[in-house]
């Protein structure tokens, strides 16, 4: 959980809101010549950086919590250096368990140092003021004693939304405070947000189905889970470890034998005549069946033992711990007891016309039954593992019979489990027959083509408003859009290089032009605003500025910004930049395109120039990145005079935008109207003004970090027509008639349709093994400034690819660091910052790489996942176009708990920009 809170906070928590802790700081900083530590129970996310936080002073010097006795010891003798180094006048403060305090005097030569106590000392306003700042919102109890209590609750608000009680966590037995978790029996009292965000941490993303359960099938999935994160050393604690560590020590032929004796009895119950004796792959002599007596008294805790020719009664006992019966098994083995059920349903489904009415109902009961505990194996191993098994072209007609029993009896609530596909195909199936609907047999009888995409667009959105207004809506619906959906997908990307050479096809390259005449052109580029972004504004009605045109413009693939910007910029598809991400390749040197400081020359290879010579008006308090450093190389675009503005909330932004705005208009009706200016001036003014609200998605998340869906674009809508009405105004000193065009880089897939997609084909879920497992990818060299004493840089910086053994670049390292932090830091101390890691270029949901090996046979082995698409640009491009390509088509890796919407893949969500142009009369 902790390390699932720093992952989450990583690049978005503010630190300095700690500094309100004015009290706490004066009681470290007031300290000269000692140590002092913050006394905890509990581990401390971000131990170090808080405390730097809240001392800001280069006079004392912040250590890492230890978590055990060693490395208590290690700090202590750290701090003593660092205070004789500096005779004394110094001070040294850390975090550190009550239970290692105690042991200090049990460290050799601490007799002499001064071993102090520091408590959050503030007042109650200046804790929850601190407290509302770091977490967007008041801690609900009136005072805080603890630091590192109010630091933890502080994190957990800011990730989740929701505050978290430190009396519903426990840590390990074994004393160590570096890691902790939420007890089983603490979930239900714990808030439903922090709730979430721990089990997705521990591998249980699928709150719905999880809540489904029944407590003892939580229990077993929560317990095998907890195993798998953290061990036994939390495990342990949890009332079913013994059954689970039981099980999981007995040899795998019995454990084989259990798991058969269940299966077998779940899918022919009253029929179930088999033995042990039949059932087992190895000899039950005497020494194997006590084994197996004393096994399953222990793991049923009762004194029954096996019946040995009647076993049904015991495998009926053992479905109580059915998921952690089937924690350890294998794909294979697992397809083979799948396949056994089968023959028996199978039957079942042939004759189920023939049976009565109660007889075919208690059918259908038993398969749901078999279903609801297979769920455990879907949350526990992964909802693919199990659809493995239970392949569409050899279930889907099987299940449909039984969904087709449970609906005659008007039992919709029998075989309701989303997380098998060949069950919701065979759904799907059953619906279709019974439910006329004429929008969708609209949606199932509609074309793909990239002609009717706006119509299914429109109707996709109209969908999702619905639903999140609880109008009800179909279940066949939902089926046939995301249907049609994945296939809009599908044909996206089969046509993408067309959509980027063909003008029938808008694409972002298209996007910057001219204007006709003497009109003057006014150009808004949006982050990640796309095309359904303003769909849904309509459907709610959140958009009241009615655009003269809507164009549907293509984003690159992937959809990310960086490429995006580029080829907004320059004119130019990705393709031709080679710019896939924020660090593109050149050869063997790695360009970073985000808060970069190059030379003025570090962009004099490039050579191409492109027919996008604009007046570019940029932020330069928002505008930190390199993308448009890179565009002024390759298009001339000119930047505009440096502004500082606050941008702390969304009118800030939009009156920060308009007052530049106003300021470059003002010049260039200077020029244009002076006769005493020099013509080359008159002529560097643009008839083509182009804006770029950089982060502007980032922007408004951190603006509505908890918001619902519906109040998202309600603010989005406000903002548009606010600024749309405030740079008309701005614009009237422009003599001539003026459009004003507001385009996007990409569209985004909400949180809302990823999660409904997803749902419905669990297999499309995007991992991380899908890459490495596949293609072989080069290495770089990646300099890693979180830990580095001798600097406060805490990113990571892609240096150079590493193609050989040979030492680190150490005076390229050197070269990113400023004279200060670089005075006196030696070589040997680079390089121990320094790693070699694989190169992956990744954004939300792609991943490009090179590869030494030019044989791209490898690429086919892509294609084995679904939902996942390849795409190997192909032409030359100013940087190195990649070998290797693969985009997740919706999912995204380290989700966190608030993002509204996600971009990077190749849904249609997310490739389809947006241009909406406003005419002057």
């Amino acid at each position: 959980m902790k390390e699932a809170l720093e992952q989450s906070l990583e690049d978005s928590f503010d630190f300095t809101a700690f500094q309100r802790l004015t009290g706490t700081q004066d009681a470290i900083t007031d300290e000269t010549g000692k140590i002092l530590y913050v006394p905890t129970d509990l581990p401390v996310p971000f131990d170090k950086r808080v405390l730097s936080a809240i001392v800001d002073s280069d006079d004392v010097r912040v250590l890492s919590m230890p978590v055990d006795e060693w490395e208590f010891q290690e700090t202590i003798y750290t701090g003593i250096e660092y205070l004789v180094d500096n005779d004394g006048d110094g001070t040294v403060v850390f975090f550190c368990p009550r239970s290692l305090v105690d042991s200090i005097q049990d460290i050799p030569g601490t007799a002499f140092v001064h071993f102090d106590r520091v408590q959050l000392d503030d007042t109650t306003r200046t804790i929850r003021d601190a407290f509302e700042r770091g977490a967007g919102t008041e801690p609900r109890p009136s005072t805080i004693d603890d630091l590192a209590e109010f630091t933890l609750r502080a994190f957990t608000a800011a990730a989740t939304g929701a505050e978290l009680s430190p009396t519903h966590i426990q840590t390990s037995t074994d004393d160590r405070l570096d890691e902790f978790y939420i007890p089983y029996d603490t979930l239900p009292s714990v808030p439903t947000a922090v709730r979430e965000f721990f089990l997705d941490s521990v591998g249980i993303p699928n709150t719905e189905l999880f809540d489904s359960l029944d407590p003892a099938a939580q229990q077993n999935v929560y317990t095998t889970r907890l195993l798998a994160r953290y061990g036994d050393r939390f495990a342990q604690n949890e009332p079913k470890y013994h059954v689970a560590a039981e099980i999981q020590g007995l040899d795998p032929e019995l454990q084989h034998l259990y798991r058969t004796l269940v299966i077998k009895w779940l899918a022919q119950r009253r029929l179930f005549d088999s033995t042990l004796t039949e059932l087992a792959t190895t000899a039950l002599d005497r020494d194997v069946i006590d084994t197996i007596q004393a096994s399953y008294q222990q793991i049923t805790g009762q004194d029954t033992a096996v019946n040995i020719q009647e076993p049904g009664h015991a495998a009926e006992t053992l479905t109580q711990h059915f998921g952690i019966l089937f924690h350890t098994v294998d794909e294979d083995e697992f397809t083979n007891l799948v396949n056994t059920v089968r023959d028996q349903l199978s039957s079942d489904s042939q004759q189920i016309e023939d049976y009565g009415p109660d007889q075919a109902l208690n059918t259908v009961e038993k398969v749901d039954t078999l279903l609801n505990l297979l769920a455990e194996v879907a949350l526990i191993k992964h909802p693919r593992f199990v659809n493995a098994a239970f392949p569409k072209d050899r279930w889907t007609d099987i299940f449909e019979q039984f969904i087709h029993v449970a609906y005659e009896n008007d039992r919709e609530d029998l075989l309701d489990y989303r997380y098998l596909t060949a069950l919701n195909q065979a759904r799907k199936q059953e619906l279709r027959e019974r439910e006329a609907e004429d929008l969708a047999e609209d949606i199932r009888t509609l074309e793909v083509d990239l002609d009717t995409l706006p119509d299914f667009l429109d109707q996709w959105t109209s969908f999702l408003a619905d639903t999140r207004e609880d109008e009800p809506v179909s279940d066949l619906l939902q089926q046939e859009l995301i249907d049609k959906y994945d296939s809009y997908c599908a044909e996206l990307v089969d046509r993408y290089d067309d959509i980027v050479t063909d003008d029938n096809w808008l694409h972002l390259s298209d996007l910057l032009t001219e204007p006709d005449d003497d009109r003057v052109k006014f150009t808004v580029i949006l982050d990640s605003v796309g095309y359904t972004d303003y769909l849904l504004l309509n459907q709610f009605g959140f958009l009241t500025t009615e655009p003269d045109s809507v164009d549907l413009a293509f984003s690159n693939m992937p959809s990310y910004t960086p490429s995006a910007i580029s080829t907004i910029l320059t004119g130019l598809p990705a393709e031709a930049t080679g710019i896939y991400s924020w660090q593109p390749r050149r050869g063997d040197d790695i360009f970073v395109l985000q808060h970069s400081s190059y030379d003025p020359d570090a962009f004099d290879f490039i050579e191409e120039r492109t027919e996008n010579d604009f007046h570019l008006i940029q932020r330069p308090q928002l505008n930190s990145s390199g993308i448009s450093r890179f565009a002024d190389q390759v298009a001339d675009i000119r930047f505009s005079s440096d502004l500082t503005i606050e941008a702390d909330h969304l009118d800030a932004v939009r009156n920060g935008f308009v007052d530049e705005v106003e300021s470059t208009l003002n010049e260039r009706h200077h020029v244009l109207n002076n006769d005493d200016v020099d013509p080359e001036a008159r002529a560097a003014q643009r008839s083509h003004i182009v804006l770029y609200l950089e982060d502007f998605d980032k922007i408004l998340h951190e603006m509505l970090s908890f918001a619902e869906f519906e109040n998202y674009y309600n603010t989005l809508g406000n903002f548009l027509d606010a600024l749309l009405e405030d740079l008309r105004e701005a614009t009237t000193i422009i003599e001539n008639p003026v459009d004003i065009e507001v385009i996007s880089d990409h569209g985004k897939l909400t949180r809302y349709e990823m999660e409904m997609i997803l749902n419905e084909r669990p297999e499309h879920e995007f991992t991380q093994q899908m890459l490495t497992e596949t293609v072989a990818l080069q290495h770089a060299y990646r300099i890693n400034f979180r830990d580095a004493e001798f600097t406060n840089r805490t990113d990571l910086q892609f240096v150079t690819v590493a193609t050989d053994d040979s030492d680190p670049p150490v005076d390229r390292i050197r070269a990113l660091l400023t004279e200060e932090d670089a005075d006196g830091v030696s070589d040997d101390t680079l390089r121990d910052v320094t790693e070699k890691v694989e190169y992956l270029q990744s954004g939300s949901k792609f991943v490009y790489g090179w590869r030494t090996d030019s044989d791209a046979t490898s690429i086919s082995g892509l294609h084995q996942f679904d939902g996942v698409d390849t795409h190997q640009p192909r032409g030359d491009g100013i940087f190195d176009l990649p070998d290797v390509g693969l985009l997740s088509r919706y999912d995204i890796k380290n989700r966190s708990g608030h993002d509204h919407g996600y971009h990077g893949g190749t849904s249609i969500s997310e490739m389809a920009a947006l241009r909406l142009t406003y005419q002057d009369a």
